[in-house]
């Protein structure tokens, strides 16, 4: 196989600690499998090589390619998890059925959070997630932690409930195989000593992905030797929400001083063409190592810049233009958060376009906000029901009781009847009922468009939003970000009744598994993979970067961001920019702006 020089310069090396800086499309797996296989040749134990990755796909295609290669030796390939599992489980003695999954994690802390009183949908109850493995992973200690997806003292009943459960069913979460390893190790150095000397080279992938606790388990574990191998790029460090950081890869040499350093600068992946935008657009950053990555001489089209109206115009035209290709597996539409994925599957239902969607998310049709309006919208056109009324008689809230309503129930009574004839409401929860009826009478005269926008502002939905999230001690942006996007994606459906059968289908047509599809991914999911042609949808400030990365460290990470979705493009790179969102004018993100210098 024909290996670069500085592929070649990593492959051979044996002895002491090496940094590998691997660019988008630099061949860092087959860097790492051949490194194995020189260490066998050159007379280590393939028992003493442990390789470590952060998927078990990756694991398997390196074991799987160094077998090949290797005629039947075989080192030490898996992820974190499993090779931290295997430590504990070999002192502790831990049995798989301990070892908690993730959908049993997800239904614990749902319930959970319901107990404590918090109406969490499906995005909060991710995010409360994500920040208890956090606060793991980055050794918090969790008094002086300050939650960013509820109040702090909820979050610390929940944290603590959480860890007292899973102690009294005698199981550990994925999270806990890392800290219980590095607090092993702490306490116990013998039985560091030991896996020390089982395990003196040690090979780390995607380093810039690593996170406190991985970082400092990976220290104490190469300590004795120092033949740590790790292979990253801190343009590529996109997880700081799981603690990662390219810090890390940043302070190696620090931590490591005698440290050799090679850059794998080739990118055989892309053309020209994408690369010189790619490396324009990263040089941006500051928290960095300064490299700039080369071609092989493909050529092909600039990076185009579309320009659309709004964000349902930019999916039309994007699947107007996919429709044209055969070649569905390879292209990827790419963008910054998971409620963009809405236009997009809307528009290629529309136009008969297979797609899959790489990110686990709900429909946003089946989200309590959509579900509402759909009340609020049958209603408003004589086709709703009871149900529809009791769902939304409080939303706002119109002091409506529930002995009134179940009263209205038992005798079988439409409540917009009977309440002028009963004597459990007073004169001011009369008058709010009528208001109610007024308000639906001007929805059902109204475009679905305009029918939403008098719900949200007038009939006071938003308000109810608002409310909702001061009890519940939430962050009201999430929910607002939702209503906003049903009133974006009712616009092409001006008759009520049409947008309420589209979000019936979107529903029961979820996306096929097998066939040709065109992939829709978050840039975060997109890591990893690679197409033909990439579209980056809505590249437009407060979006890309988002609205809530403001210090310079969370501007970076958007850039990178930006740079890992742009750089799985092999050969046409299309990005657009819209110019309004959610009925608000919209500027062109400024990472662009190398963009239009190019071109």
């Amino acid at each position: 196989m024909d290996l670069n020089k500085s592929q070649q310069q990593a492959i051979f090396h044996k002895e002491g600690p090496m940094m590998v800086l691997a660019g988008p499309g630099s061949g860092k797996t087959t860097v790492i499998s051949h490194r194995a296989l020189q260490l066998v040749e050159s007379g280590v134990p393939p028992w003493q090589i442990l390789v470590i990755t952060f998927s078990k796909a990756a694991a398997t295609e390196m074991e799987n390619r160094f077998k090949s290669l290797s005629e039947g030796e075989n080192c030490t390939f898996g992820t974190f998890h499993a090779i931290f599992f295997r430590i504990l489980r070999q002192r502790y003695g831990f049995g798989l059925e301990q070892v908690m999954q993730e959908y049993e994690r997800r239904e614990i802390i749902k319930k959970l959070l319901a107990d404590a009183g918090i109406a969490a949908d499906e995005d909060m109850q991710s995010e409360v997630r994500n920040e208890i493995s956090l606060v793991k992973n980055e050794l918090h200690d969790l008094q002086y932690y300050n939650s960013v997806s509820m109040g702090a003292d909820e979050f610390r009943q929940v944290f603590n409930q959480y860890e007292d459960l899973k102690q009294e069913q005698n199981k550990i979460d994925f999270d806990d195989m890392l800290t219980l390893c590095y607090k092993l190790w702490k306490t116990e150095p013998n039985n560091l000593v030991a896996w020390q000397q089982k395990f003196p080279y040690i090979m780390v992938d995607e380093f810039q992905d690593i996170n406190h606790v991985q970082y400092e388990c990976m220290r104490m574990l190469s300590a004795k030797p120092h033949h740590l191998f790790v292979v990253g790029d801190d343009d590529q460090s996109i997880y700081r929400f799981r603690g990662a950081r390219p810090e890390f890869l940043l302070r190696f040499p620090e931590d490591f001083p005698n440290v050799k350093r090679v850059l794998l600068e080739t990118n055989y992946r892309s053309t020209n063409q994408v690369i010189s935008f790619s490396n324009g657009l990263i040089s941006q950053n500051k928290l960095r190592y300064d490299k700039v990555i080369k071609g092989t001489g493909k050529s092909g089209p600039k990076p185009k810049i579309v320009k659309c109206k709004d964000q349902n115009h930019e999916a039309a035209s994007i699947a107007a233009k996919i429709k044209k290709s055969k070649n569905f597996d390879e292209i990827a539409v790419v963008y910054r958060v998971n409620m963009q994925a809405r236009a997009f599957m809307d528009a290629f239902m529309q136009a008969n376009i297979p797609y899959v969607v790489k990110d686990e998310i709900s429909i946003i049709y089946e989200h309590w906000i959509a579900q509402d309006m759909f009340a609020y919208l049958r209603l408003s056109r004589g086709i709703g029901n009871a149900q529809d009324i009791e769902r939304i008689i409080n939303k706002p809230f119109r002091y409506i009781s529930k002995a009134f309503l179940q009263k209205a129930r038992q005798d079988n009574f439409d409540i917009f009847q009977y309440y002028t004839k009963s004597d459990m409401l007073n004169s001011a929860q009369q008058q709010r009922i009528e208001e109610l009826i007024l308000d639906l009478r001007q929805m059902g005269k109204r475009t679905t468009e305009d029918a939403i926008r008098w719900l949200r502002k007038r009939a006071g939905y938003d308000e109810h939003i608002k409310e909702h999230c001061e009890y519940r001690k939430l962050n009201p942006s999430g929910l607002y970000e939702i209503a906003k996007e049903l009133q974006d994606a009712s616009a092409p459906f001006p008759k009520i009744e049409d947008f309420l059968v589209h979000g019936e289908e979107a529903v029961l047509n979820k996306p096929e598994s097998e066939g040709p599809r065109v992939t829709l991914s978050t840039m975060h999911s997109a890591k990893g993979l690679e197409f033909d042609t990439v579209y980056i949808a809505s590249a437009i400030e407060g979006l890309i970067p988002h609205e809530l990365s403001k210090s310079p460290a969370a501007l970076e990470e958007e850039c990178r961001l930006f740079y890992v979705g742009a750089t799985r493009a092999r050969h046409n790179l299309y990005i657009s920019t819209i110019n309004k969102r959610h009925e608000k004018d919209a500027e062109a993100s400024r990472f662009i702006k190398n963009l239009k210098k190019q071109t």
